[in-house]
């Protein structure tokens, strides 16, 4: 209530922002952007009880974007189907009103035309009402599968979802990297050592290339912590899920039949979910301080870190190919590049190798001398080893290279 609406955008996300329209008092945000070639209009609210001028207010606003596909999801503080209410209020004909205007579908209704479910929970009264909702324009129903309201774990509301096959295959690529609170765990150090142990047990050293066992034994512990880190990860998630699935079942026979002893019950069901989850969070947290710390009390290296990562994140967002179609998945955009920079590259006239010869042998290219060829050549070390580990600083895990 006191900070407001807001639209969060996954930064990998490929979309280009076209205008933002804020509502009074922080109750409702509108974001007209472009999405994989596809312009559409989100909308976030948190709609005032029993104030009908705010639908009627949000109705003028969103005329500007008149046969602009919408997407309005959020907190409506009223139910919309008319069979469930005692009287049809104002704010009742108002909704109504928007959906009719801009026709516009109660996707979760659509998806689930004969299900009773609910996103809200009053204390006060001791019952449930589905007030929170998606909204979407009949346009973009066609590209939608599935809606879901999720289990009511934090909040005294449920959060809703639906899957729009329009904005899929946004996949990427990821890179590994050495989770280093792993480190922390004493159980990974016995793991690391004893992996270190069985490796030279198999391959005693002065038998194969240092450079060749070194990296054979990156390879080893990368897999063995990829492994350990997997299973920890699956745990956490089957544990997760059974929390989840039993704050389910507990949450409907609660809608069925109210008692106060299951709601306690509830309650402590959800009080361990939020232990398990806090976690994660933790460790959200120790990303971020993290950041921050790096970037000191420099407000401009902080902002440069962030403009830095915001840069590295946002990728090719569309290309046309050589037909002049728009290309849009990534999948689509690589093969483009690719098919381009293989023309490109492919010689159309057949090279004379003897011009090639004659070239190279006229070029009098610099050589080194028989003590720099030696002292390139030479092994690296145990001290220039040892030197080059103690100046890494800690808390750091290596990049791919």
């Amino acid at each position: 209530k006191s900070r407001g609406v807001a639209i969060l955008i996954k930064k990998n996300t490929p979309f280009t922002g076209i205008k933002v329209v804020k509502g009074e008092e922080g109750w409702a945000i509108m974001l007209f952007l472009e999405i994989m070639s596809q312009k559409m209009l989100l909308v976030n609210i948190y709609a005032p009880g029993g104030d009908p001028t705010f639908f009627y207010r949000l109705n003028a606003k969103l005329q500007q974007f008149n046969d602009i596909p919408i997407i309005m999801g959020g907190d409506f503080n009223e139910v919309l189907d008319l069979q469930l209410d005692h009287s049809i209020s104002g704010t009742n004909r108002a909704i109504h009103s928007l959906i009719s205007d801009f026709n516009l579908v109660d996707v979760w209704r659509v998806v689930n035309p004969t299900t009773r479910d609910y996103t809200f929970f009053s204390h006060r009264h001791n019952s449930y009402s589905r007030i929170d909702l998606f909204l979407i324009s009949r346009s973009l129903f066609g590209d939608t599968f599935a809606a879901d309201i999720e289990i009511r774990t934090i909040s005294d509301h449920a959060p809703i979802s639906f899957t729009h096959l329009g904005i899929l295959g946004l996949e990427r690529s990821r890179n590994w990297r050495l989770n280093v609170s792993l480190l922390q765990l004493p159980e990974v150090h016995t793991l690391v050592k004893r992996a270190i142990s069985d490796f030279y047990k198999c391959n005693p050293k002065g038998e194969s290339d240092t450079g060749l066992l070194w990296d054979t034994l990156k390879a080893v512990l990368r897999g063995k912590l990829i492994s350990y880190a997997t299973n920890r990860k699956k745990e956490r998630l089957q544990k997760t899920s059974e929390l989840e699935q039993e704050i389910k079942d507990k949450e409907l026979a609660l809608k069925l039949n109210f008692s106060l002893d299951s709601f306690h019950s509830l309650q402590y069901l959800k009080y361990e979910y939020n232990k398990l989850v806090s976690q994660k969070v933790e460790f959200a947290l120790f990303r971020v301080r993290q950041s921050y710390f790096e970037a000191g009390e420099k407000a401009n290296k902080l902002l440069a870190y962030r403009l830095c990562k915001l840069a590295a994140s946002n990728n090719i967002r569309l290309i046309k190919n050589e037909s002049n179609k728009q290309m849009v998945t990534n999948r689509d955009i690589n093969l483009t590049f690719k098919q381009f920079y293989s023309k490109l590259y492919t010689l159309e006239s057949k090279v004379d190798i003897s011009d090639i010869d004659t070239y190279l042998t006229d070029i009098k290219l610099p050589c080194l001398s028989p003590g720099d060829r030696d002292a390139l050549e030479a092994p690296i070390g145990t001290s220039e080893i040892k030197k080059a580990i103690e100046t890494i600083k800690s808390g750091k895990s290596p990049g791919p290279d």
